[in-house]
């Protein structure tokens, strides 16, 4: 839990308070700069958000797979607002966290079945947000140099 609490906190300090412009760029390899993961962290949180309730509220809920490859061009990750984006995903993180604190410790095994890996815990889906969170926060990093 402490993980995901203090993810945006350290996701705030990679930006570092850097201009929108600096933000907006490309990475230099031509893969994803800084606002094309923060749409992507912003997006998968609130499917993060969703699939930790359904699992909590319901017995071996359905957890669709998602295609995320287009959503870069789909929901215009280039046109969106940096400041926003990351304050959207910041509301959205906190809103998890606290759900997540108030849980139960019976409740983490609860299971959700995945699409495409079958059946998942809630603690499984906790850590999985974790590594994804490390995973962009280092794409990030190297956008921003």
């Amino acid at each position: 839990m402490t993980s995901l609490a203090a993810f945006p906190e350290e996701l705030g300090r990679a930006l570092g308070g850097r201009p929108a412009e600096a933000l907006l760029r490309p990475a230099s390899d031509g893969g994803w700069g800084a606002i094309e993961n923060l749409c992507h962290l912003r997006d998968w949180e609130e499917i993060y958000l969703e699939r930790a309730r359904a699992i909590v509220a319901m017995d071996r809920p359905p957890l669709p797979a998602f295609d995320d490859e287009l959503w870069e061009i789909e929901r215009d990750y280039r046109g969106q607002d940096p400041t926003r984006t990351f304050e959207r995903f910041r509301e959205l993180r906190e809103r998890q966290v606290a759900f997540l604190s108030e849980l139960p410790e019976e409740a983490w095994a609860r299971v959700g079945i995945h699409d495409r890996l079958g059946e998942v815990t809630l603690r499984w889906v906790a850590d999985h947000v974790c590594d994804h969170d490390g995973e962009h926060l280092a794409q990030l990093r190297d956008a921003l140099g």
